[in-house]
């Protein structure tokens, strides 16, 4: 049931803010509700889902002050794996990102982008710097889907990551990486800025 649940979180199934019908998912599961409610209760304590104030469970309308501290807190964790890995694993994990083709939908730009940080986390062999960077990507998740308008500039970004074709790779990642987490950062102080206006 949990890993059904976590499918369908990953797969864009749900709307932020909007509450999730428990009985649907256990009739689409066939299970019972109690199942579906217990795997709920997992994903709020991985920081995915959130009690919904009538009762049940949603997923979280991140505010741009919470998607900026888990942005600057998964930038500080990818300069950190980085700093462990040697060029050539970084090369090897990059040559694995399949291509970006044409008509990515925002699911799938979302789930690329969770792919190359997390299979870089990997390549440390340490697994517990491999899980937090996964749940970290897990919950930027949605904010990345509702990037809608911007899936080629996010497309763009991920390209110019996973691009193997410069002199000092290792240092080029990095600022790539840097510099998508930055812009990320800037689209939501600007949200702030626009928010404090009106």
């Amino acid at each position: 049931m949990y890993e059904g649940l976590k499918e369908d979180y990953l797969a864009g199934h749900f709307v932020p803010g909007k509450k999730i019908d428990i009985q649907d998912l256990a009739t689409r599961y066939r299970s019972s509700k109690t199942p579906v409610r217990e795997a709920a209760f997992i994903l709020v304590g991985e920081g995915l889902l959130a009690h919904h104030t009538d009762g049940g469970f949603l997923v979280p309308v991140r505010e741009p002050a919470e998607l900026i501290e888990l942005l600057a807190f998964h930038m500080q964790m990818m300069a950190a794996t980085l700093s462990n890995l040697r060029e050539s694993a970084i090369r090897g994990v990059l040559l694995q990102v399949p291509a970006l083709g044409p008509r990515r939908s925002p699911v799938d730009v979302a789930s690329l982008a969770t792919d190359i940080f997390a299979s870089l986390a990997e390549a440390t062999g340490n697994h517990h710097a491999s899980l937090l960077i996964r749940r970290l990507n897990e919950r930027l998740h949605y904010a990345r889907i509702a990037e809608a308008p911007d899936s080629a500039m996010a497309e763009k970004e991920l390209a110019t990551i996973v691009d193997v074709n410069v002199t000092n790779l290792s240092k080029a990642t990095r600022r790539r990486i840097e510099a998508y987490h930055v812009r990320k950062i800037a689209h939501q102080q600007k949200i702030i800025q626009m928010q404090s206006v009106v």
